[in-house]
């Protein structure tokens, strides 16, 4: 029987997202991550089977979507069988070396989520030996937070453990039709409230450039981790005060109305789901103190936010629209995707270092802040929006260095 179901707000949003993409441009809804295989002797043939049966395990990697009368997406589960998925998603195998150039190329493939499952793998050698996969998903079926539950699992089922099927977006979006709405009225009262308290944009601001910036800190992830536990806050919430200080001071405006990544994933019922849960939420700061005096409020006023994260998207649009008609700033965003405490890590400082890249993406926000911490963290900017220009978007970028150093006890980089 050829079945479908709702999709979640979590996919919908990103629908909404792609929407809104130029054909040529909705490449721009692809994640692409390389994953080291573990340790071990691995054949082709063992690393394709792990990967299919990834598939089996998460719902949203064997889920294909229609769209209905309204246009809106529906799932359904297009691939049945473990070997369905493996043969769907293999593209092949490529050396090491050419990894570069392969990246670029295939993020820039888009992916039909609405023909093709929604993810595809290479095998990568080196010396003729499989050392890395590639992967390229459509955010639909995933997010960063999924994307690493997607490692895990697979590294777990090379390895040969047995997995049961995972909890999947569609149990999550027949819960959001029914008992969970409640919590999406809640959200769109949060967002009306917010929004409606929040600054104005400047009339008259000169549009500047694209920019794109990234920030080498050079500082290791555990010690990152040690400021934000000396202060008993977040890492995520350290960086994101360091975040909103940069931008009172360059900008002089002490109201900032800031748009933090909300996983979702708060609760064991939503932990461990691969699917598309990160949403926006806003958050106004209006707070005079020094860091060290402002970081617990921005932490708790965070933490508050951020429950707000699941929303009906098309909701959420109306109010956005509104907001921005009557001149209110499109305000700061932030997403931070930091490995947690006792995670492989660098373990020695080094002085930091700025790139300026163009960006590649024209859509999305106008001033995102991705904060990526694996090994040590690094801060990737793009700005588009009016009133920035490279000198403004680089002093940011010193002072977020100079707090975040200060922060754990050492001295600005």
């Amino acid at each position: 029987m050829h079945e479908t179901y709702p999709a979640t707000v979590g996919q919908l949003s990103v629908w909404r997202d792609i929407e809104k993409m130029p054909p040529e441009r909705r490449w721009e809804a692809n994640l692409v991550f390389v994953w080291d295989l573990p340790a071990g002797a691995w054949t082709e043939d063992e690393i394709w089977d792990a990967l299919g049966r990834l598939g089996m395990r998460h719902g949203s990697l064997r889920t294909t979507y229609e769209l209905d009368a309204g246009g809106l997406p529906r799932q359904h589960l297009a691939a049945g069988t473990a070997a369905e998925v493996r043969d769907a998603v293999r593209q092949g195998t490529a050396a090491i070396a050419d990894l570069a150039a392969m990246e670029t190329a295939e993020l820039q493939r888009a992916i039909d989520a609405t023909a093709e499952l929604p993810w595809r793998t290479w095998i990568l050698t080196e010396a003729g030996l499989p050392r890395q996969v590639l992967v390229v998903v459509n955010h639909m079926a995933a997010d960063g937070a999924a994307m690493l539950l997607m490692r895990d699992d697979f590294e777990r089922l090379l390895r040969g453990e047995t997995l049961p099927p995972a909890r999947g977006p569609l149990e999550m979006a027949l819960d959001q039709q029914g008992a969970g709405s409640g919590r999406l009225r809640t959200a769109e009262r949060y967002w009306r409230r917010t929004l409606d308290a929040a600054p104005k944009l400047a009339p008259g601001t000169p549009q500047g450039p694209p920019l794109g910036a990234t920030l080498h800190t050079g500082i290791p992830m555990p010690l990152t981790h040690e400021g934000a536990a000396k202060h008993e806050v977040s890492t995520a919430s350290l960086i994101l005060a360091a975040y909103y200080t940069a931008l009172r001071e360059v900008t002089g405006e002490q109201a900032q109305l800031l748009y933090p990544m909300s996983s979702n994933r708060y609760d064991d019922e939503h932990a461990a789901v691969v699917t598309s849960l990160n949403q926006w939420t806003p958050l106004l700061l209006d707070l005079e103190e020094p860091f060290a005096d402002l970081l617990t409020k921005v932490h708790w006023k965070s933490f508050n936010a951020l429950k707000n994260g699941v929303c009906s998207p098309d909701a959420i649009l109306t109010i956005r629209s509104e907001h921005e008609q009557a001149g209110g700033d499109p305000g700061y965003y932030y997403n931070p995707i930091l490995a947690p405490p006792g995670f492989p890590s660098e373990d020695t400082v080094v002085p930091p270092s700025l790139e300026h890249y163009e960006p590649a993406r024209t859509t999305g926000p106008g001033f995102y802040v991705i904060a990526r911490g694996l090994t040590s963290l690094d801060l990737i900017v793009r700005v588009h929006r009016p009133g920035w220009t490279a000198q403004s978007l680089d002093r940011v970028l010193a002072r977020m260095q100079s707090t975040l150093a200060e922060s754990f006890g050492g001295h600005p980089l």
